[in-house]
């Protein structure tokens, strides 16, 4: 069901759309059907297809407008007079996949797989889950071969798991240092180590002839797999002990899991972990997230909330999900967005984050530590600092 046109073309649509409703809503509402969070089994092109099928009577009818998403969600624009049929037709597809647990939603949770969003009220959350729509399709490889590799399949996906259970995966796993650094005296102290899995060096060792990332929702699935083996591995390295903080790229599921809470017990005491988690994520499941933050929090831990950049700032509001951390990348224009006073200032941005808690990310030069410091940053990461939390190197930035 991937849109027409370039990638991110549906989505470009989309976001534009949203944008000129917010203006005049007139009653209207966006609905999110999270597809991509079906088990595997369930998620086959076909029924897909049919899924699509089912609005398509109601967007001849004008009451929607229909947005193929590209990991296979589907977004609708619903005009007052569809609202109806469309939660009718959701029900349905709620019924053909009663036993996934996505669908499944307990008294008193919020629904997991159908996010509605009144435009009148919540059009900032609709926007900037549009746009991390669009960057996400920009950035994904194309569903067909990349580079001559094939992109998994399920059962590609079922063998993987199963190597990946017993692999030895201390090879796979990298860290990077995060620096607080003295605006005074340019003194730098560590914050936190942070941990991910390397996708191209698992890739290169357990799955040569595939390609990993060919299919959004297989790849989410895998990613479960490599956030528990990535687990084990933290728990026991020497680096992960004597440091502020440790922090973790992690699916917000799997933080709900036996498995993690296993982790913060093997872990030093007053040890504090951050579980670093996509804006693209938290948008679609905001309950999850606050129930994470929550119990994160509520246990002296903390969440972070990766991958933002200057656009994403531009339509949303992160500071309203009161996240402990937010990370933002860090991209020369910014020099050129220092205007005082302007609502599109880096500088206004940043204090609607708070600057006290925004970390700047992927910095490979001094203009970036600059830029930084200029706006009241403290936390930095990236090339330029790495060096630092080698051993024999902890003293200045």
């Amino acid at each position: 069901m991937y849109g027409q046109g370039a990638k991110g073309y549906q989505e470009g649509v989309l976001l534009d759309q949203l944008d000129r409703i917010r203006r005049n809503p007139e009653g209207r509402k966006a609905v999110h059907i999270r597809l991509s969070q079906l088990l595997a089994p369930n998620r086959t092109s076909v029924r897909i297809r049919i899924i699509g099928r089912m609005f398509r009577t109601l967007e001849s009818g004008r009451q929607v407008q229909m947005f193929p998403i590209f990991n296979d969600d589907l977004v609708l624009i619903v005009s007052p007079a569809g609202q109806r049929d469309v939660n009718n037709i959701c029900d349905r597809i709620r019924s053909l996949f009663a036993t996934d647990p996505v669908t499944q939603t307990a008294a008193g949770q919020t629904d997991r797989f159908v996010v509605w969003y009144d435009l009148s009220l919540d059009a900032a959350l609709a926007i900037a889950l549009a746009q991390n729509l669009k960057q996400a399709a920009q950035k994904a490889p194309p569903r067909a071969a990349v580079a001559g590799l094939p992109a998994m399949s399920p059962k590609d996906l079922e063998d993987l798991q199963k190597k990946l259970s017993h692999a030895n995966v201390i090879p796979f796993v990298r860290d990077q240092v995060a620096c607080r650094v003295s605006p005074a005296t340019n003194e730098a102290s560590i914050e936190f180590f942070e941990f991910f899995m390397s996708v191209a060096d698992l890739q290169r060792a357990l799955a040569p002839k595939l390609n990993l990332l060919g299919d959004h929702w297989l790849f989410q699935d895998l990613s479960r797999t490599m956030d528990v083996r990535m687990l084990e591995v933290v728990a026991h390295a020497p680096h992960a002990r004597g440091v502020p903080g440790v922090s973790l790229n992690l699916n917000l599921e799997t933080v709900t899991t036996p498995v993690f809470q296993a982790f913060l017990t093997r872990m030093e005491q007053g040890l504090k972990i951050i579980v670093e988690v996509q804006l693209g994520d938290v948008l679609t499941n905001l309950a999850l997230y606050k129930e994470v933050k929550g119990a994160l929090q509520g246990l002296g831990h903390a969440v972070l909330i990766d991958g933002l950049t200057t656009t994403t700032l531009k339509h949303f509001d992160v500071g309203h999900l009161k996240p402990d951390y937010a990370k933002l990348i860090w991209a020369p224009e910014l020099w050129d967005m220092m205007t005082p006073g302007s609502d599109r200032s880096a500088a206004r941005m940043i204090e609607q984050v708070g600057a006290e808690r925004t970390v700047l990310s992927r910095c490979d030069s001094q203009d970036a530590l600059e830029w930084g410091i200029r706006t009241g940053i403290k936390v930095f990461q990236g090339r330029f600092l790495d060096a630092f939390g080698k051993p024999g190197r902890r003293k200045r930035a």
